[in-house]
């Protein structure tokens, strides 16, 4: 049997993970050091700006290439990149959950100009996502932002959690601009994240009352 995924390199602040399938071939870097040389490069413009802002909330750099294979599909790459990022964040989080515990639940309200979405993430081996979308936010749900459909993005979200693993709640409040509510829930997220990944010597994985020593119940995808 197949790997689902090669590591190349894991340490305290950086993972160096790769998904080669015969769809696609993603290859994601997360460094918690800023690293300028490290950039997102989806092959979808939007996607690209929106993994950007996504870092910048979660105070890591992150890097990214895709190369597809057979075919060019906009789902997949956003799908098989969200399950990259969530298995190199996965790495992070179980390395320092172990070595000197950290908060595991983070939450977030993010607002971009008439945009507000909030985010909660918590990383305890269960992988769900749930979205909602509020009635004064007609701006989550149109069928495209700029160069991807937004349903492609709650692929990414839904692929996030498959590779982390964590549960994912999204509650789209207000906008009326796609870009802006789009971007406001990666901005939400990644707040979240940044939240979770927050040291906390209390929740050290060996204090963990509902698990064993890893911390937290996880399969895992690595």
């Amino acid at each position: 049997m197949g790997k689902l995924f090669t590591l190349h390199e894991a340490t305290d602040d950086y993972v160096k993970i790769q998904k080669k399938q015969q769809e696609v071939d993603i290859v994601v870097e997360i460094s918690t050091k800023m690293n300028k040389d490290l950039k997102p490069d989806t092959s979808i413009q939007i996607l690209d700006h929106f993994m950007w802002t996504f870092a910048w909330g979660m105070n890591m750099s992150l890097g990214c290439k895709v190369d597809c294979v057979k075919y060019r599909s906009s789902h997949t790459i956003a799908e098989d990149l969200g399950i990259t990022i969530g298995a190199a964040l996965s790495k992070l989080f179980a390395t320092k959950l172990e070595k000197e515990g950290i908060n595991i639940h983070g939450s977030a309200t993010f607002g971009l100009d008439e945009a507000l979405v909030r985010a909660m993430v918590n990383y305890e081996g269960r992988r769900n996502c749930f979205i909602s979308y509020g009635p004064d936010c007609p701006g989550a749900r149109t069928e495209l932002v700029e160069d991807i459909q937004t349903a492609d993005f709650v692929a990414f979200y839904e692929g996030l959690t498959q590779g982390f693993p964590t549960t994912l709640h999204i509650d789209f409040l207000q906008g009326r601009d796609q870009h802006h509510t789009w971007e406001s829930s990666f901005m939400a997220v990644g707040e979240a994240i940044r939240m979770a990944y927050s040291t906390n010597p209390w929740k050290i994985a060996s204090n963990n009352p509902f698990y064993a020593e890893e911390g937290v119940a996880i399969a895992s995808l690595v």
